[in-house]
């Protein structure tokens, strides 16, 4: 039997130059030509050649990875619309108030908010405020933009420092940030803690984290069930309860915290936020009754 011929290909490259395209690093998102969004993971080598090769992950899917030759990742395809790309960065619009940082950095901090036990400080969240202040108009400066990136970037469910670490977190990743907008940037992170503004820039940054508030019953006890779950362990080794005991203990915390919240004056701050406030206060009323049901 003729055994098949080694390939007399190898590519014989420094891995420390690959890749020249900047955009392929870790987290980068980008659009499939025929719609799927896909993640970078990394850089690899294929080991027939040690060509270097894309891993990437779906958006839909993350548990799935996939392997292409990275001149195939970055190569164009014919359509009947004409040549594109196949795969194209999908960097969101959202984002372009950050554009004063490297987008490596920002993908980096984004990083921080993918560890499996975030289940509502994850990256949808910070990401969604992003986008809210992008579809209501909002130019966010650059310290409410860094606040809102950094806000939870340090998060332990239970630690009462999750906030003072994220705040100064920031002097560590925004390198090239001038001094008074890191220090701007910390003062609002830290104002997160309470909810109240300590400075005027934070009282937007607020009213964004505070908007899943006035989300849809539907949504809003989905953002319920996600709290629950970051916490599911560290209440249980509390209370020492388990199962509906202890979701029924989890939904006694969550109504007082919410009802001390809604003794306020106004729980969004700002106009571009009122219509906010009715939708919010009929979901913290719906929790407080059920919770003394």
């Amino acid at each position: 039997m003729t055994q098949p011929q080694a390939s007399s290909t190898r590519y014989e490259g420094d891995p420390a130059e690959l890749p020249t395209d900047p955009g392929l690093t870790a987290g980068m998102p980008y659009r499939h030509y025929k719609g799927g969004a896909y993640a970078v993971v990394g850089i690899g080598r294929l080991e027939a050649d040690l060509s270097p090769a894309v891993v990437y992950q779906s958006m839909r899917d993350p548990s799935l990875l996939w392997v292409r030759s990275a001149e195939v990742f970055s190569e164009s395809v014919q359509t009947p619309e004409g040549e594109v790309p196949r795969f194209a960065p999908d960097w969101p619009r959202a984002l372009d108030c950050l554009d004063f940082l490297p987008r490596q950095s920002v993908l980096q901090v984004l990083a921080l908010y993918d560890a499996p036990y975030r289940r509502y400080h994850d990256r949808r969240h910070v990401l969604e405020m992003f986008h809210l202040a992008h579809e209501r108009s909002i130019v966010l400066n650059p310290a409410q933009a860094l606040a809102v990136l950094f806000h939870d970037a340090v998060y332990v469910p239970g630690c009462e420092f999750n906030e003072a670490a994220s705040a100064a977190l920031i002097e560590t990743m925004a390198g090239g940030v001038d001094g008074e907008t890191i220090r701007l940037a910390a003062k609002i992170v830290l104002d997160t803690r309470t909810h109240e503004a300590g400075v005027a820039d934070a009282a937007v940054v607020l009213d964004l984290d505070l908007y899943r508030l006035a989300a849809p019953a539907d949504a809003f006890d989905a953002f319920s069930l996600a709290v629950f779950e970051e916490n599911r362990p560290l209440l249980a080794a509390r209370t020492g309860q388990a199962g509906e005991a202890l979701w029924q203990a989890f939904m006694q915390r969550r109504a007082a915290f919410l009802t001390t919240l809604a003794q306020r004056p106004r729980l969004f701050q700002t106009e571009a936020f009122a219509d906010c406030e009715a939708p919010a206060r009929r979901n913290i009323e719906r929790v407080a009754g059920t919770s003394h049901a």
